[in-house]
């Protein structure tokens, strides 16, 4: 399993086609705990830099993160 930190984030609010339905989304660059960095999406709770999170899944090649709640 993926988890490490959220670095930056940011809210997309107009998106390309193919992820039109999803707007508002949350896209994170996380850095992980192996010291490499990472480009994914929120699934739930919304995040803040310096949050821990894990990786849920992969869908589409898109890496997906849940904020741990410790």
């Amino acid at each position: 399993m993926k988890a490490g930190i959220i670095y930056t984030e940011t809210v997309v609010h107009l998106a390309p086609e193919r992820f039109a339905a999803d707007v508002p989304y949350q896209v994170v660059i996380v850095k992980l705990d192996d010291g490499n960095s990472i480009t994914a999406r929120i699934d739930g709770q919304r995040v803040a830099i310096d949050d821990r999170v894990a990786e849920i899944e992969a869908r589409d090649g898109i890496s997906w993160f849940r904020k741990l709640n410790l």
